[in-house]
């Protein structure tokens, strides 16, 4: 699995505005191949957004640049922010809560 890391800042105060566009950028973006799911984070005092989408693979994710690059352009043009950075990045390990994780394997066996 691969993931996009992506640093936008924007003005504080359009801040909220601004999670509106993504969430709008987010519905088009759940709809290409490859994409397994995303955040969105915000930090509305500092006017600062990340986004992190996680993929099946390197090259689906490679696939998906122009498209997800315009839908970030499109985004951030109506609150006039700016992208920071754009990371990507091999997932190499996962983080699970263990008392969930036996939670489900108990609800495996004794369903």
């Amino acid at each position: 699995m691969f993931a996009r890391v992506v640093r936008y800042t924007v003005d504080p105060e359009r801040c909220d505005e601004a999670l509106a566009a993504f969430e709008e950028a987010a519905e088009a973006i759940g709809d290409i191949d490859g994409i397994m799911g995303g955040y969105v984070m915000v930090d509305g005092d500092e006017g600062r957004i990340l986004t992190v989408t996680i993929w099946e693979d390197q090259a689906k994710m490679e696939a998906s640049e122009v498209r997800a690059s315009r839908l970030r352009q499109e985004a951030l043009q109506t609150v006039e922010g700016d992208v920071d950075s754009v990371e990507r990045l091999r997932i190499a390990a996962g983080i699970a809560n263990d008392a969930q994780s036996r939670n489900a394997a108990a609800e495996k066996t004794s369903g």
